[in-house]
């Protein structure tokens, strides 16, 4: 601390004008002074109190003393600032104090040995980090300068208030951590200084309403599949010997009655007959009871669960994003899961069942021998599996390929019991079926059944790391985009085996998959009554009333109905992909729904009618690029189709409405909108009239 000769002797120092305010400042008078104080005498005989170090800062707390109103310093010692104020208002010093007058008040009263603090509402949008400080006394101006009163300036004068105990907290804690030097600091330099405003506490007693996360979609439900046509219409079941002589001889005995008849129910009835692939279809089995079953396991006792993985990168990778979640344990356990949330939901209990991971990496060959043989070579499981009356596969990417070769061979093995499709084919020959046969059911959750997405293969980041650094099991899933290539044909051959075996197959693909397109993971180039087609939609990426979802829905239910999507599904596919660091395609499998949608069509529904109806494949190429152009000529297809128009008019209509208040937000979904825009053309009474006449038909 200076004197005021020792400032008067270092006049021309930079700091001569701040020395200046510790000789002339206006003395302040203590109540006491406590024990540890140095008593120090300026010029003019002016005492100041030299606090310690080692005191409380509570107790060296003093109540200022205004300054008294003929204090007028000498004109020797005038403070060289704020002799300027008055011919200089535009100044520096002016400006801060005119901020002054804006900033807290900070009354120093003894009222529990506490400060009190007036909250003024200022600087909210910009506060000051860091703790408020522990005390600060106004330092006097001269006599010249006009302070005017709050009622002046506008400013409300605001009765000072004890501060809350969120305010106190911050200050005690500061106070403690920095003793009392910051204390005597502040008093003895008579700073005037602004406490800063305190940082939002994370736990303030004021709670940001939260939004809900939007939920995770398994679309379509099941009521818009098997509670709408055609699978609401239940075939009759095809005549006996007897009922077909009955009919001849009705026929022909009264022939011009039963035309006439014939004629009056057709017009009646307004339905046209069902397709052989119509009649195929799966249906549920309170549709072909008229109510509830009271025993929807229908009998079943013992299920087995078999999980298999996807395809894991390699080492060099697995260093990065770390090891793979998508274990075939962990298809077992969300498999589990979602039977017994089956079970209490129905109020059914299973009697037994039985968890197999399959575990094991490599080719889609080596690994389908591998796991074939980990699986027979299990006399536990093997028994369990022969005993069961259900069994579920839980799959994932290229586990999809790898699932439907080893049920292939457990089929052609004989080590399960199924119905095949075509009754007049024997399943083993010289053995006689004394068992019921197994119910069977296989879950694809985002399958590669066509092949990564086409920009893989031709990206400049991707392609080299699978080149170079991943191994042979990589490089074949690519062979997966052409259906000509041998690998993809040997999955179709297995695959149409295990269909006319009688087991149910479920594909669901991820809508913002950043490995395996839509077309990939649904399949979309073979055709089945027992496939059923699902799309996950993460509710972080899209939710439910955005149009392309609705789209994308309304196309796997034409699908599910049998009838062709005009390729939509395909062109579609790459605007809908997420990004390459996404985790679009591991999501599906972290969802239960997902695993719920496929037991409700293992015990839900029946195995449709034992017609054989053969696995159609259509030709696809993934590695040639698809012509956007084709959108709009497609989506007219689609609305001319007879069959499409009689079932799905209302949909198309709603879609229509719809399409108005999709707002897509990238470039490509933007471009997608342009090329979908004619459907605003779709006129009501276009389709009414067009599904009519089909009708009548």
């Amino acid at each position: 601390m200076l004197s005021a000769d020792a400032s008067g002797s270092q006049g021309s120092a930079w700091y001569s004008p701040w020395s200046w305010y510790q000789g002339s400042s206006t003395p302040g008078t203590f109540t006491s002074s406590p024990p540890g104080t140095q008593i120090v005498t300026d010029g003019e005989g002016n005492v100041q109190s030299e606090l310690s170090q080692n005191d409380d800062p509570l107790n060296l707390m003093a109540t200022a003393v205004s300054p008294l109103p003929d204090s007028q310093p000498p004109a020797s010692e005038a403070n060289p600032i704020s002799s300027t104020i008055t011919n200089n208002r535009s100044g520096w010093i002016s400006f801060f104090s005119a901020r002054a007058m804006a900033m807290k008040s900070i009354t120093n009263e003894s009222h529990n040995e506490e400060m009190e603090v007036m909250d003024l509402d200022e600087d909210e949008g910009n506060p000051t980090a860091g703790p408020p400080s522990s005390a600060a006394f106004s330092v006097p101006l001269s006599k010249d300068i006009n302070i005017p009163s709050p009622s002046s300036t506008g400013v409300p004068h605001i009765p000072p208030s004890s501060p809350s105990p969120a305010q106190k907290k911050p200050e005690d804690k500061y106070t403690q951590a920095n003793g009392s030097a910051n204390s005597s600091n502040a008093i003895r330099f008579g700073t005037n200084k602004c406490p800063p405003s305190p940082t939002p506490s994370k736990k303030s007693g004021v709670k940001t309403p939260t939004v809900p996360a939007p939920p995770n979609l398994v679309l379509p439900t099941w009521d818009d599949t098997f509670h709408m046509h055609p699978r609401t219409h239940v075939p009759a079941e095809p005549p006996s010997a007897l009922s077909k002589t009955f009919q001849y001889v009705s026929e022909v005995l009264f022939a011009r009655d039963e035309t006439t008849s014939h004629k009056k129910g057709k017009g009646k009835s307004g339905e046209r007959p069902l397709e052989p692939y119509e009649k195929a279809l799966p249906r549920s089995w309170n549709v072909i009871a008229g109510q509830q079953q009271q025993d929807v396991l229908r009998g079943c006792q013992r299920a087995v669960v078999i999980g298999v993985h996807g395809w894991f990168p390699g080492a060099v990778m697995r260093t990065v994003i770390g090891e793979p979640t998508g274990t075939s344990s962990k298809f077992v356990n969300m498999a589990v899961q979602a039977l017994e949330e089956f079970q209490d939901k129905h109020d059914v209990k299973l009697s037994k069942i039985t968890k197999i991971p399959l575990e094991g990496e490599g080719t889609i060959s080596r690994r389908v021998d591998k796991l074939y043989q980990n699986l027979i070579g299990n006399k536990e499981w093997m028994d369990d599996l022969q005993d069961a009356d259900v069994i579920f596969f839980a799959t994932h990417s290229q586990g999809s390929i790898v699932s439907t070769h080893i049920l292939d061979r457990l089929i052609t093995d004989g080590h399960i019991r199924t119905a095949p499709r075509d009754l007049t084919v024997n399943a083993i020959a010289g053995s006689s079926i004394t068992r019921p046969p197994q119910r069977v059911c296989c879950l694809a959750l985002c399958g590669i059944h066509l092949g990564p997405l086409r920009y893989l293969s031709t990206s400049s980041l991707v392609l080299p790391y699978i080149q170079y650094f991943e191994s042979i099991a990589a490089r074949e899933l690519f062979e997966f985009q052409n259906t000509d290539n041998q690998i993809s044909r040997d999955y179709v051959k297995a695959l149409k085996n295990v269909l006319d075996n009688g087991v149910k197959m479920v594909y669901i693909a991820s809508l913002n998959d950043q490995v395996v397109g839509l077309y990939s993971g649904l399949f979309t180039s073979v055709s089945h009554p027992l496939i059923l087609r699902a799309l996950y939609i993460d509710g972080d990426a899209y939710h439910s009333s955005d149009f392309l979802s609705n789209l994308l829905v309304l196309l796997l239910r034409i699908r599910n109905a049998g009838l062709s999507d005009g390729g939509l599904l395909a062109h579609l596919s790459e605007s809908t992909a997420g990004s390459l660091n996404g985790v679009g395609h591991s999501t599906a499998y972290e969802e239960t729904a997902t695993y719920s949608f496929a037991i409700n069509y293992l015990f839900l529904s029946d195995s449709g009618q034992h017609s054989q109806v053969e696995l159609a494949l259509e030709p696809f190429d993934a590695r040639t690029e698809q012509n956007d152009y084709e959108i709009p000529w497609a989506l007219r297809d689609l609305i001319a189709d007879d069959r499409v128009a009689e079932l799905f008019s209302d949909d198309f209509i709603r879609l229509r409405d719809a399409f108005r208040d999709w707002q897509p937000k990238t470039a490509i979904l933007r471009d997608v909108k342009r090329k979908l825009q004619p459907i605003q053309r779709l006129s009501s009474n276009m389709i009414s009239k067009h599904a009519d006449s089909m009708s009548k038909l």
